[in-house]
This record gives structure tokens, sequence and C-alpha cells, in this order.
């Protein structure tokens, strides 16, 4: 899939009348392992080779590969390009990992992630003074940099300057504004910030962007004991409020990542780590009502430029990445359901009919 036809052209065409909305990108986050203790099983490895195929079987146009960085804490102005392996090394496996793609006849997105590591959320950092700022949006910028030369190098069709900086995407626009000019300097792709849910209608600088992102975990259950229709109904409160965001800003949304745990009432808060989270209770079939409430719902808007799932492994058969009740759809009921909604046209004519079994005539909630 050449990057011959950017993001805004693919989305121009499937906002013509009684368009399929074929072009919609239906992605899937492909997460890295970088633990060498594990042998070679992360990006561009023969297991990578596995989980890109899985992918595209699924029906999936696209992947989004998330390089990690790492920052002390939350008052650092360090960032470092490496994770757990040299950054060099991760380069060469994401050209390959890109071209693996490329076969399965996939669309790239690469999505820069930093992680913080004294565990704090990265919408929180804050070095402090205007000059320790200064320092830290010099690091940023040489990060996401380099990682926009890689983008280029391997033809990636999309690229996210940022991931949820909440702290700093409002304050420091100039900042932002001229990482953005940086960043199309040295790549010819389309460009998108992937926000926080509570972060995206804040944001000044869409206008310098091809598409709206938003990383959206917004709590789609309001209290325990919510189900398919509540969370389908939060998901339509949602996609209004973004319909007019779309409209004011004139670009597409498209959510750089979404994900619920499969587990009971995980909606209630879908942006905690399962890792975090006490008595979590494995519920495969929560999970795939959630996908069907937000997919139901969003795939019918004209704005919608599609979204990326968080999250599949690469290595498929890693169980020690993230327990079962976690975020992966695969093997899950949430997977079938993922399946349903890639493999066909988007369009509002469909959506009453699309479903040939209801979510809620799932019986076996447990997924044993």
């Amino acid at each position: 899939m050449p990057r011959s036809a950017p993001l805004v052209l693919a989305l121009a065409a499937a906002l013509a009348p009684g368009a399929t909305l074929a072009a919609q990108i239906r992605g899937v986050t492909l997460a890295p392992i970088e633990d060498g203790m594990l042998g070679p099983v992360g990006y561009g490895s023969e297991r990578c080779g596995i989980a890109v195929e899985e992918i595209a079987a699924l029906g999936a146009t696209w992947i989004s590969i998330t390089p990690f960085g790492r920052m002390d804490d939350l008052e650092s102005i360090e960032i470092e390009p490496d994770f757990e392996i040299p950054v060099a090394r991760n380069e060469e496996l994401i050209r390959t990992t890109a071209a693996m793609a490329r076969a399965a006849g996939l669309g790239v997105a690469i999505v820069p992630h930093v992680y913080v590591m004294s565990g704090e959320w990265r919408g929180e950092i804050d070095p402090g003074p205007p000059e320790a700022w200064d320092a830290w949006f010099a690091s940023y910028t040489a990060f996401a940099l380099r990682f926009a030369r890689l983008a280029e190098e391997v033809d990636a069709d999309l690229y996210s300057i940022g991931v949820e900086f909440k702290s700093s995407s409002n304050r420091f626009e100039e900042d932002w504004r001229a990482l953005i000019a940086a960043v199309r300097r040295v790549y010819g792709g389309e460009l998108t910030y992937s926000a926080n849910w509570d972060e995206v209608e804040e944001v000044p600088f869409w206008d310098a962007l091809d598409a709206i992102g938003v990383n959206a975990f917004w709590p789609l259950a309001q209290k325990p004991g919510d189900g398919y229709e509540a969370m389908r109904a939060t998901a339509r409160r949602v996609a209004d409020g973004l319909e007019g965001l779309s409209l004011y800003c004139d670009r597409p949304v498209l959510f750089t990542e979404m994900g619920v745990k499969s587990a009971t009432d995980s909606a209630l808060a879908p942006w905690e780590w399962p890792e975090r989270c006490a008595d979590l209770r494995y519920d495969e079939g929560y999970q795939a009502d959630a996908y069907d409430a937000v997919i139901g719902e969003l795939a019918q808007r004209p704005w919608f430029a599609g979204l990326f799932i968080w999250k599949y492994f690469s290595d498929p058969y890693d169980e020690t990445q993230e327990i079962r009740a976690g975020f992966s759809p695969r093997g899950k009921l949430a997977e079938q359901a993922l399946a349903r909604w890639y493999e066909r046209p988007w369009e509002p004519s469909a959506l009453d009919i699309f479903w040939e079994w209801s979510p809620s005539a799932i019986t076996d909630r447990t997924g044993t």
C-alpha cells in the first residue's frame, strides 16, 4: 500500500454522497516487545511476521507501530530515544516490521510514545520553569524528528507528533507548532497528534495537522452493570461532541487508540492498566459489547477517519505481556466482533441489519 493516496484524499472520497466509507482506517496497534530476555520475539521477528499476517486476516487495513522513548520522571528534561534495546537496533526492527506490513497490504502509522520510568502518566509532565520547558521541547523535538525521519524512510502513511501531552499541548502552542513545522520538513506523509480523550477539545493546533487524533478511552459506562445499550448511548454522546469539533476544525477525527479490557465493568475506566486494577473479572463478552457500541456508533459518521484497536502484541504467543483480562482481543469474542466490522463496508444503511447475532444474546459471558 504505497503512500500514494494521502489520508485527506482518501477521506474526501469517503465523504462523497453515498460512499461506503471503505477508505476508513480499520487499524490495529501492534505493540512492541523490547525485553531482550525473551529473545527475538518483538518487532521484525518471525513471530512479528505471524502477528502481521493475523492482523491482515482479521480484515484490518492498517497497523500502528509504537516505538518507545523514556524519561526518568515527570520533572525530567531529557528524553532518551531508546527503551529496553538500543534505538539503532529498534529502528532496524521497525524497518523490517513496516516491510512486513506492506507485504501484507497494510497501511503503516508510526506513533512514538514516551514512557515515564517512575510509572507516572506522561500527560502530567512538568519540568518547571520556562527554561526547563525549553530544554524539554529541545529534547523532545530531537526525539520526534528522529522517528519522523524513520517514518519517511519506510514510507509510512501517517505519523503522530506526540501522545497524550496534556500538560503542555494547550500551554505551549507555539512550541508545538514549531515542532509540527520541523516534522513536515523531514516527513511528507499525513500528520496527527494523539490527544488524550479529555484533552482533545483543548488542543489549539489541529489546523496545522491533517487529522484530529484521539486516544479514545472515554468512560463508556456510568455505573457498574451498564451493558451494551448504556455504552452505545455514551458512544453516541461522544460522537456528537466530536462531530462539532470536526466541523469547527475542518478536520476528520481518527481514534489513534481505542480499547477496553476484557473484564466486567472495565468501561468505567478503560484507560486503567489491567495490572493496576484490583479484582478484574474476566469477561470477553463485555469487551465485545464495548467494541460494538463504539464502532457501531462511529462507523456511520462521515467525518470519522477510523481507529486503531489497542492492542495486539508483536509476539502473538507471548502471554507474559498482559494478563488475560487485559486489552488484547486476540482469541476472544471481541476479535470476532472486530472481524465482523472490519470485513464489511461501513455505511449508515447497513447499521441496523449489520449483526447476525446480538451482543446481548451472548450466553457465555465469561468465555470459559
